[in-house]
C-alpha cells in the first residue's frame, strides 16, 4: 500500500492525437516506439521517426482512395499495423471504428453496416470473417501495410499534402466503439479525441511514465483500456510498446522484451500468481518456503529487497518489471498483496468505455488492496441515492465522458443526466474519500422481501479458495412464486483438486472421490455464508467443467446462456 503526499506531474497539453504524434515524433525521434516479432525469429524495432513517417504515409494513401472524412474500421490481433492504422486514420483521414477480432463474421458485418464504415483494415487472421461485408465497404489487408505506406510516401514526394491539410475536430466524433458488456447488448459509444486526450493527461499527471518504460501489449487493442493505457499513453510518453503474439507465448515474450510496466486484467494476474503457487507446491517444503518469503517480504517496504526475496518470480516477469496496472474488473485483495510482496507497485483503475475509459484509480502516491482510489483530476464522482450503508449508483462528470451512443438518443438520455454519466455500478465512498465498487446494478439480486444481494461481494470470498478458479453468483427461482434463491456456479481448479485428493487416497471415478470433492466445495460455501446475514447466503452450489463464457477483457458474461444453463454444470448441494 502506498499513501504518500500527492503531487501533480507536469504533462504536455494535448487536445487531439495529432498533438501526440507531432510531439512524440519530435521529442523522441530516435527512441524505439514499437517492437514485434517479424515471423522469422527476429525482433523488429521501429523508432518514433519511422512510425510517424508511416502514420503520415498511410493516411495519405487512404485519402487517395477517397476515404478522407469517412469512417474506417480496424480489426485484428494487436500489431504494429493496427496501431499505425489507428493513428493514421484519426490524425489524417477520418473516424476510426475499432472492432473486436473475436466477433463472428455476421457481427462484424453488422457493425460495419451500422457504423456506415467506408473501409476496413484487417489482419490476415480475419480474412474469412471479412469475406462478406456490406457493399461499398473497401477492404485493405494489414499484410500489405508496407505497400500502402510506400505508395503514400510516393504521393507525398509528388506533392500530396492531404495529411498536412487535414483538420481534426477535437470535440467531434473521432472514435466509434461497439461495446460487448457482461449484461447488455452492444452499443456504439461515441468518443471525441479530446475525450481520450483529457484522460491521458489526467492519468499521467498522477502516474509517471518514462521514455525508458516498456509494455508488452496483451489485452485487445480495440478495447479502450488497452488503447488508452497500454498504447496511446506510452506513445505520448516516448516509451516503447512490444507486441505479444499470443497468451501462450506471453511468458517467453516477457523474457524477450523485459517490460517495466504490465497493463493487464485481474484474470491474467491471478493466472500468473496461481502458476507461482503451484511451482512452490511441487518443491519439497515449498509451502513453508513460500510462507517464509512472504513473511520476510512483509518486514520491508523496499522494492529491491522484496525483488531479491522473490528473485525467481521477478525473473519470470523478465527481470525489469516494477509496476502492474490492473483494470476492467475487480482485483482480489489477496492477489494485490502478493504482487506487492513480489516487489511490484500495483495500481487498480476503474472506468468504462463511456468514460474514455478511466475515471477513478490509484496513483504513484496512493494505492490500497481494498478500494479503487480517487477520481482523476478534472473528474467528479458522486454516489446517487445511497442506502443506509452508503451504497448507491456511481455517477461521474468530466471531459472524459462520451458524446453519447451512436444513433441512439434514447439510451444516451438514460445514462447522461444533467451532465452526469450514471455508470450502472454500485459503489460507496470511504472515510478517506476513496471509492469502493460493490457490484453492478444489473447483476444485483433482489429477494422477495426487497433485500439486495451483490454477487461480487460473495464471489470475492469464494475466489480466495485455491480450489476455485472462478465463480459466478446469481439468483434463481426459489420456492415461493416471487422468491429468489442465491446460487453459485464454480469452475474448480481440477488439477489441484485431483492432486490433493490423491494424497488422501481418493481416485477419480470412485464414489468416495466424488463425495470428498463435494464436501470441499460445500465447506467453502459454508465458510463464506458465515460472513453474511441469512438473506445473502448461498443455498445452491453448482460445479462447472469448462470455463465461463467471457468478454474480450475476461469478464464473465452473466447473462450468457452457456453460463447459466444446467447443461453446463452439475448441482452438488
Amino acid at each position: 500500500m502506498r499513501n504518500k503526499k500527492a503531487k501533480i506531474y507536469d504533462v504536455p497539453k494535448i487536445e487531439n492525437f495529432r498533438d501526440i504524434v507531432d510531439n512524440s515524433g519530435r521529442r523522441y525521434a530516435d527512441e524505439v516506439a514499437f517492437l514485434y516479432h517479424d515471423g522469422k525469429s527476429k525482433i523488429t524495432e521501429v523508432t518514433y521517426r519511422e512510425a510517424v513517417e508511416d502514420i503520415k504515409a498511410l493516411a495519405t494513401y487512404l485519402n487517395s482512395q477517397g476515404l478522407e472524412g469517412k469512417k474506417i474500421a480496424v480489426s485484428g490481433k494487436n500489431s504494429y499495423g493496427w496501431a499505425i492504422t489507428y493513428l493514421a486514420v484519426t490524425c489524417g483521414t477520418g473516424i476510426i471504428v475499432p472492432i473486436d477480432k473475436d466477433l463472428r463474421a455476421d457481427e462484424i458485418s453488422f457493425i460495419l453496416g451500422d457504423s456506415e464504415a467506408s473501409a476496413i483494415l484487417y489482419g490476415k487472421e480475419m480474412e474469412e470473417k471479412v469475406g462478406n461485408i456490406p457493399e461499398g465497404c473497401k477492404k485493405f489487408s494489414l499484410d500489405r501495410l508496407e505497400e500502402y505506406t510506400e505508395e503514400g510516401k510516393r504521393l507525398m514526394r509528388e506533392g500530396d499534402s492531404s495529411y498536412a491539410d487535414h483538420k481534426v475536430d477535437n470535440n467531434a466524433l473521432g472514435i466509434l466503439l461497439y461495446t460487448s458488456g457482461t449484461t447488455g447488448v452492444a452499443k456504439g459509444v461515441m468518443l471525441s479525441q479530446k475525450n481520450i486526450c483529457s484522460n491521458i493527461m489526467s492519468v499521467l499527471s498522477l502516474v509517471k511514465l518514462y521514455p525508458y518504460d516498456r509494455s508488452v501489449s496483451v489485452l485487445p487493442l480495440h478495447h479502450t483500456y488497452e488503447c488508452m493505457a497500454g498504447f496511446l499513453s506510452f506513445f505520448y510518453s516516448g516509451a516503447s510498446i512490444a507486441y505479444n503474439n499470443s497468451l501462450l507465448e506471453l511468458q517467453s515474450d516477457l523474457q524477450v522484451f523485459k517490460p517495466t510496466v504490465f497493463v493487464v486484467v485481474p484474470l491474467i494476474l491471478e493466472s500468473f500468481r496461481n502458476i507461482v503457487i503451484k511451482k512452490y507446491r511441487k518443491i519439497k517444503g515449498g509451502r513453508i518456503i513460500l510462507a517464509v518469503q512472504r513473511f520476510l517480504a512483509g518486514l520491508t517496504k523496499s522494492h529491491s529487497a522484496r525483488k531479491k526475496i522473490f528473485g525467481a518470480v521477478n525473473k519470470a516477469f523478465g527481470g525489469n518489471m516494477n509496476r502492474v496496472l490492473s483494470g476492467a474488473a475487480a482485483l482480489s485483495p489477496d492477489v494485490y498483496k502478493d504482487y506487492e510482496l513480489f516487489g511490484l507497485d500495483v495500481y487498480v483503475g476503474y472506468g468504462l468505455t463511456e468514460t474514455s475509459p478511466v475515471c477513478i484509480m490509484h496513483n504513484d502516491f496512493y494505492s490500497s488492496p481494498y478500494d479503487i482510489g480517487y477520481p482523476l483530476s478534472g473528474t467528479e464522482a458522486m454516489i446517487s441515492d445511497p442506502n443506509a450503508d452508503g451504497i448507491g449508483e456511481l455517477a461521474v462528470k468530466g471531459p472524459n465522458v462520451m458524446l453519447g451512443y451512436y444513433k441512439n438518443p434514447e439510451e444516451t438520455e438514460k445514462v447522461i443526466r444533467d451532465g452526469w454519466f450514471y455508470t450502472g455500478d454500485l459503489a460507496k465512498k470511504t472515510s478517506r474519500g476513496t471509492y469502493m465498487i460493490t457490484g453492478r446494478i444489473k447483476s444485483m439480486i433482489v429477494t422477495r422481501n426487497g433485500k439486495k444481494v451483490f454477487p461480487e461481494e460473495l464471489e470475492n470470498f469464494i475466489n480466495q479458495s485455491d480450489y476455485v478458479k472462478e465463480s459466478m453468483v446469481y439468483g434463481i427461482p426459489g420456492n415461493g412464486d416471487d422468491d429468489v434463491t442465491v446460487a453459485v456456479s464454480i469452475f474448480p481448479d481440477f488439477e489441484l483438486l485431483d492432486e490433493e485428493l490423491k494424497k488422501k487416497g481418493y481416485r477419480a471415478g470412485d464414489g468416495k472421490y466424488e463425495a470428498a470433492r463435494r464436501e470441499i466445495f460445500v465447506d467453502i460455501i459454508k465458510d463464506v455464508n458465515r460472513k453474511f446475514p441469512t438473506y445473502k447466503q448461498i443455498r445452491r452450489i453448482f460445479l462447472r467443467f469448462s470455463e465461463f463464457e467471457k468478454t474480450t477483457t475476461r469478464k464473465i458474461k452473466r447473462m450468457a446462456q452457456s453460463n447459466i444453463s444446467s447443461a453446463s454444470m452439475t448441482e452438488i448441494s
